[in-house]
């Protein structure tokens, strides 16, 4: 009996071991999306739109009937097309060029012939540029290709059609492609490289207040998320310095110990929610990590919390 103990033991530790000495399986870059963008590409963001579409969560909220509406436009264009984004719609990859060029990648099924045609229609004529008709609406412009979609600024568009005709790979920056690499296979969302703050969905900071003057020292980070029945996401920030980093991270945890306690008797889902993200710091950089049931984020959704209590009435 002793020897099965010891065995057991051992086989535990040693698979323990394993675990922790094996990583987490990445990413490769994708050379025939990366292909499109130039050298000096900032920042690359990206979402698998049909692995999300088969996510038992994004499943859930499908068979709810989310979704289901659209605007006129976009109602008229499926119509008119076949074309339909919420179906038909593979990947997406979004580059930030500069401050002010963007490209977006999109690849999907669909003619693209009646998109032209539809856009035709519209009283929208081409500019042939290279052998590719690319419409023009002002400072943006998009073209059509065989399962692809190129929008974004016009000079980002031309830019990418030009690359087309370059022999060879991919370009962009190693920096980029190392960051790329450190994504974990499974996410279906992920970011990397350098943003700005108006790169990120921070509409509630003061432009002016102490966590704006931090994320003006934001150099570059990661972003990935995975979404099953319920979801996951973590994203690192790396900023200038270290105090940078301590200080945002400190406001993080102490806005959230705020939060709780402002919602902790009248709505303890939303307290829930706020348990499952952790903020932390080491050295210069800021990690958050979420974690969320699909099934709180599934009855958030139906009732909306709110932060803060009614103003108190005085007699």
């Amino acid at each position: 009996m002793k020897w099965i103990v010891g065995v057991s033991v051992i086989a535990t530790a040693l698979g323990w071991a394993a675990t922790m000495t094996i990583p987490a399986a990445t990413i490769t870059p994708d050379e025939s999306t990366l292909k499109y963008f130039p050298p000096e590409t900032e920042g690359i963001a990206f979402a698998d739109i049909a692995a999300l579409r088969n996510a038992a969560l994004v499943q859930d909220v499908l068979n709810k009937g989310e979704f289901r509406s659209l605007s006129p436009a976009i109602s008229e264009f499926v119509e008119q097309t076949g074309f339909d984004i919420r179906r038909d719609l593979d990947r997406v990859t979004i580059g930030k060029i500069s401050a002010q060029e963007r490209l977006v990648v999109a690849t999907a099924r669909y003619d693209h012939f009646k998109a032209e045609q539809f856009l035709r229609e519209k009283g929208k004529e081409p500019e042939v540029y290279l052998g590719r008709s690319v419409y023009r609406d002002d400072a943006r412009a998009v073209t059509f290709l065989d399962n692809v979609v190129l929008f974004g600024t016009a000079n980002a568009v031309k830019t990418a059609i030009n690359r087309m005709t370059y022999p060879g790979s991919m370009q962009i920056g190693n920096d980029l492609l190392e960051a790329i690499r450190t994504i974990e296979s499974g996410n279906q969302v992920w970011a990397v490289g350098s943003f700005s703050q108006e790169d990120l969905p921070t509409g509630g900071v003061r432009e002016s207040g102490p966590v704006a003057e931090i994320l003006k020292s934001l150099q570059h980070g990661t972003y990935q998320m995975r979404v099953d029945r319920d979801v996951h996401a973590r994203a690192t920030g790396n900023f200038a310095d270290a105090d940078s980093a301590k200080n945002l991270a400190d406001m993080a945890r102490g806005l959230i110990a705020l939060a709780k306690l402002q919602v902790a008797k009248q709505q303890p889902d939303l307290v829930h929610l706020l348990d499952g993200i952790q903020v932390t710091s080491n050295g210069s950089s800021v990690v958050a990590q979420i974690d969320e049931p699909g099934d709180l984020l599934m009855k958030l959704r139906n009732s909306p919390p709110k932060l803060g209590g009614e103003p108190s009435r005085t007699k």
